[in-house]
């Protein structure tokens, strides 16, 4: 079902915010091979938008699981690849999965956040996602996402038009390894976060960050 389910998504897209979507560096993900997509999440449809964007029909999603409870709602997300990841814990089952597909060459897409950011900053990561880019052996593309929590906020299903961006960004290039694995997790997830606040505006970023970012 993804090829059609990513051509409504595509559909959508244009029709309802058309020139208020903004696009940039869709180049820099690989047309071919294992690819690790790495975003921040502000809005509900940052992850079927993101995904459909990437001019590949094998892109994955991870999911929270709660999503696949419901018969409802089980089969849409199951028809756009998604798969489920158990939040807040080290779900082994989910990350050999996502290392599995990243070996047979797809697209991965995940947020290491968790979930959707409540005020749009960028939040901590989890450190799973510093394991997958560690052990994937597969470029990591960052790709950061503003406005779309203006397009269906929370606690409506109103749809708005609203300005969109989607910036991809070049592959991160990890640090290092450290003295220990765990150490290592955090280290390159942080390094992950980085490149995406890098090219957000600066209301976006970090709490922390923003400070001392200048104004995109």
């Amino acid at each position: 079902m993804y090829p059609l389910l990513r051509a409504i998504m595509r559909m959508l897209a244009a029709t309802i915010l058309w020139r208020r979507l903004h696009v940039e560096g869709l180049a820099h993900v690989p047309r071919s091979g294992g690819v690790l997509v790495v975003g921040n999440h502000v809005g509900t449809v940052d992850p079927p938008l993101t995904g459909a964007l990437i001019p590949r029909l094998d892109v994955h999603y991870m999911a929270k699981s709660e999503h696949f409870a419901s018969r409802r709602w089980r089969w849409l997300f199951l028809g756009f690849n998604a798969f489920p990841v158990v939040r807040g814990s080290a779900d082994r089952n989910a990350l050999r999965h996502t290392l599995s597909l990243l070996r047979d060459g797809h697209v991965v897409l995940v947020y290491p956040e968790g979930s959707r950011s409540p005020d749009g900053r960028l939040r901590e990561p989890q450190p799973g996602v510093g394991f997958l880019a560690r052990h994937g052996g597969v470029p990591v593309i960052p790709v950061a996402v503003w406005g779309t929590e203006r397009v269906l906020p929370r606690g409506t299903r109103r749809i708005h038009r609203s300005e969109v961006h989607l910036r991809y960004g070049a592959a991160v290039r990890l640090p290092r390894p450290g003295p220990t694995p765990h150490n290592d997790n955090r280290a390159v997830a942080a390094a992950i976060m980085d490149a995406i606040s890098d090219m957000l505006p600066a209301g976006y970023r970090a709490a922390d960050a923003v400070a001392s970012s200048p104004a995109a």
